[in-house]
Parts: C-alpha cells; structure tokens; sequence
C-alpha cells in the first residue's frame, strides 16, 4: 500500500497541511464498520516541543496502555545475534546500543472508552494518540550504510532529523528530555506493548535510563521491575511473542501481524462478531497542534471486500510467482532494486486462497462419510474414503512443490511496477517509528480482544514474554531469588515505585 499522491502533494508545506486538516472532519479520524484507513501522527521536535510536550504527558497519564517502537542508526555485526548462549547475545546488543543511536521514538496511547456486548453488536472502542518523537544524539555514536540506506529507501528525512532532531546526552544523568519522558511512561503503571522487542529495551536501557548492566541475567532481573505491576500484573506484552506462540499466524513481521489483524477487524464487524473501533484525537487539530499533523494512509486494497467469502479471493499464477520469498518468510528482503513484489496483501490473500481449499477438502469428506453413514455402510467404505482423501492431499502437496521449484528456478523479469511495495508510507518520511508503535498497538489489542472484552484486561499468561529467534521457548522476564538488580537501577527504582504507587492511588 502506497499513501495517496493526492494526500502526500497536499502537504509539502505547512499552510498546506493546515487547509488539509481543516476540510477534515472527525469521522474522518475515527475507523468505520472495522475498516482503518489513515493514521493520525503528531510529530514532536525541538522546535515544537514547548507545544507538544503537555499534550504529550497528559496522554500518557490518560492511557490504559503505551505502545513503543524505536528507530536506530544501526545494529552493529550480526554475529552472534543467534548464539545459543543468551549472554553471547546480550553481548552483541549491549556493545550495539553502547556505539548506535535511536533517531525517533514511536509512541502511541490507547485509551479504552467502552466495552460493548449486545446480541446485534460486540465492540471494544480505544481513543487513541500517536507521537512521532525526533531525537538526536550528541554523543558521538556509529552510523552504517546499511542503515542509513533502508531509511533512506523508506524516504527518512535526514535534513528534517538534523536540524529538528531532540537532542539528547545519555551520559547526563539530569536535563535530558528523553530522560524525563521514559520516567513518565514507568510511573504511568500501566502495559506496555512491543514488537520483537528485546533490541528497543536495551538501547531504552542505555539511552534514556541508564548504563547498560554488563550479565543478561542482571539486565533481565532490572527491566521485570518496570513491567511489574500493581498486584502483581505482567506489563509487557509483545506482538509478536503473541503472533507465534498464541494466535499461530503464518509469519510474525510486524506488516504481516497488523496487516492481518486489519484485515480480520474488518471481517469480524460485517459477521457482527468482536471488532476494535479506534478514534484519533480530534482536539489537536483545533489548538496550535494542528502545524504538526500528518495522517498516514493505510486504507485496505480496494479490491478486499470483508463481508465476501475467502473462497472467491482468486490470486493469478502471475501474483503468485512475482512475490518475494525472502519478503513473505521475514518481513524484508536484502536484494538492492529486488524483482520481485513486496506486497504483504497478496501474500494474505494466498494464504487465504489455500485455507479456503483446505476447508473445501474438509467438508467434502464430511459430507461423503455422511452420506455413507446414512446409507449404512460407512464402516465398509472408511478405508477406501480415507485412500482417496490421502490421494487427493498427496497430489495437492505434489503440485505446491512443483509451483515453489518453479518460482525459486524461475525468477520473474518483469513485475508491475504499479504494485505498491510497503504496507505504510510516511507523508515526510520521519514517521516509521511513530506508525509502527500504533501498529504494535493495534495487532496486541485485537489478538486480545476476547480477554479485553470480557475482564477489560490483557491476558497475565501472555505478559512478560519475548519470542527469541532460535529458541523454542521464549524470554521470561521477572524477578530472582540467584540473581540482584543492577545498582544504579535499584536507586533509580525507589523513586519511581513511589511515583508509581502514588498515581495508582489517585485512580483508585
């Protein structure tokens, strides 16, 4: 999905984006019947920051929980990133976080405002804020070509980021904006939600906390401060710790996880089940905020239709073969000008296309050995149904690994170019961070929509975990009987658990 051309030329300018925003209304930020279209984002800088900033806070002190994403000047070297040791990981990401810098801070705050169950209609509504937040570094840190050209290629604004950027000294202990900002997302006492997010906690960690402890174990046993709650409640939740290990979707990359939550929204409302409404803030558009607003496509394709069945969603032999492999399995792909489509609609609707012949295959067999049962000779006849069913799964694998022989020997040498390549496009190009927050937000809530509707609450046995790439069992964060807090992060604690305890006593 691309943003629309129409939307992108309109606010080249800031006299533009306000005549924009004025021939807004409010419906146009809030979702209809389950369908998302646009993204609203505030960006915050150091040259709006005086006006931002308030609003910015009471948000926070409002949210019934944070969604966060990080954008990063680099990695480092990827050695060592799949280690079996988890210490020889740590290690990687510590030195990584130590030498990189975070260039913007995503931000999104959900509000729940009503839980909704009748017989005609089942619906969670979340108003909802989304902040984009530039931040320069002035330590001097590490930039990679790599890095800079992925963001370079997804149109981020350099000149924007230098000259706007907030700066910020994670070796000063006082004065730091970011600093001050992390210290009010922890004292709001409330979930916090991430994508794959052990790499955003340590450069958190070092950036706009403290140092860095040098044992993952130490490291580990200080961050399950910030996410225990009052009684004991897990405050972590990650989208895609969700997507893989509770929900089971195909793939777990953020475009992919949302995307298909989008989609399913959508469906859930037509077929009057659980859907999530969101509403954007209409308020800012109304005061001085207003010169800071872009919205941000992300309308599904014209041709999905969520009251159809999946059954007559036809993909092309050419649709399939001109996807990415690489782009379906992880979400990128590392190929310089790649031949191929990355358009994570057409790989939804393929997989949608196979469950939809799986669920064929089912129901005719179910209503073959119905009518045997019903004839009376069900026993005799099993074998020779379950011959055939075996027959017919065997050759539809046959034909599969034919196709996927075919298209890794065969690479397609012309692709339409009009096929979008990314499911969002910033307006300026500086609001990946803040979009990708919102899109962590949104995928955890609908995954969780059941437990949210029926206690209003994330489920506890899902908090507190992280997927790890390699490893069949995920990362547990809390406490330890072997193992202490780093120091500096215990006298910083006492501070804001008394922070913390006196806000949750004010809601009470």
């Amino acid at each position: 999905m691309v943003i629309n051309t129409d939307m992108r030329e309109a606010k080249q300018c800031p006299a533009d984006n306000v005549c924009y925003l004025s021939s807004l209304s409010k419906s146009s930020f809030r979702s209809h019947k389950g369908r998302l279209s646009h993204i609203v984002v505030i960006e915050v800088n150091k040259g709006n920051l005086n006006i931002t900033w308030p609003y910015l806070l009471l948000s926070i002190r409002n949210a019934s929980f944070i969604s966060l994403d990080l954008e990063l000047s680099g990695l480092g070297r990827q050695k060592g990133w799949l280690a079996n040791s988890l210490q020889e990981r740590y290690d990687v990401i510590r030195q990584s976080a130590q030498t990189r810098s975070v260039l913007s801070v995503g931000i999104t705050t959900f509000q729940l405002v009503s839980r909704k169950e009748t017989d005609a209609k089942k619906k969670l509504k979340y108003k909802c804020q989304v902040f984009n937040i530039l931040t320069l570094c002035t330590v001097p840190f590490i930039v990679e070509a790599d890095g800079f050209q992925f963001l370079s290629k997804h149109k981020f604004d350099f000149n924007r980021w230098i000259s706007l950027g907030i700066p910020y000294d994670y070796d000063t202990e006082k004065g730091s904006t970011m600093k001050t900002l992390w210290h009010e997302v922890l004292c709001a006492a409330v979930p916090i939600t991430l994508h794959n997010g052990l790499i955003d906690l340590t450069f958190i960690y070092q950036h706009f906390y403290s140092v860095l402890p040098e044992t993952f174990s130490e490291f580990v046993v200080s961050v399950s401060d910030w996410f225990l709650l009052p009684e004991g409640i897990p405050g972590l939740f990650d989208s895609k710790y969700i997507a893989e290990y509770i929900t089971r979707f195909k793939a777990s990359f953020l475009e992919y996880v949302f995307r298909k939550c989008q989609r399913e929204n959508a469906t859930e409302q037509t077929r009057h089940r659980l859907y999530v409404s969101i509403e954007f803030d209409f308020t800012p558009t109304e005061t001085d905020l207003k010169n800071t607003i872009d919205i941000v496509d992300c309308k599904l394709p014209n041709d999905f239709d969520a009251g159809t069945s999946v059954e007559s969603c036809h993909i092309s032999d050419e649709q399939k073969n001109s996807l990415c492999k690489r782009y379906s399995n992880y979400g990128f792909c590392r190929t310089e000008d790649c031949s191929y489509v990355h358009d994570v609609d057409i790989l939804l609707n393929l997989e949608e296309q196979k469950q939809a012949r799986v669920r064929g295959r089912r129901k005719r067999r179910y209503d073959y050995e119905s009518k045997l049962s019903e004839s009376g000779s069900i026993d005799d006849r099993k074998d020779k149904v379950l011959v055939l069913a075996n027959r017919e799964g065997t050759a539809m694998k046959d034909q599969i690994s034919v196709n996927i022989l075919k298209q890794s020997e065969t690479k397609k040498t012309s692709v339409n170019q009009a096929q979008p390549t990314g499911l969002l496009q910033s307006v300026t190009g500086c609001h990946r961070a803040g979009v990708d927050s919102f899109m962590t937000g949104f995928a955890v809530v609908f995954m969780q929509r059941m437990n949210l509707l029926r206690v209003g609450n994330f489920d506890p046995k899902c908090g507190n975990r992280m997927a790890l790439p390699g490893k069949m069992t995920p990362l547990v964060f809390h406490k330890s009987g072997y193992t202490k807090a780093a120091d500096d992060h215990v006298a910083k604690w006492i501070e804001i658990e008394r922070e913390r305890n006196r806000r949750v006593q004010l809601r009470i």
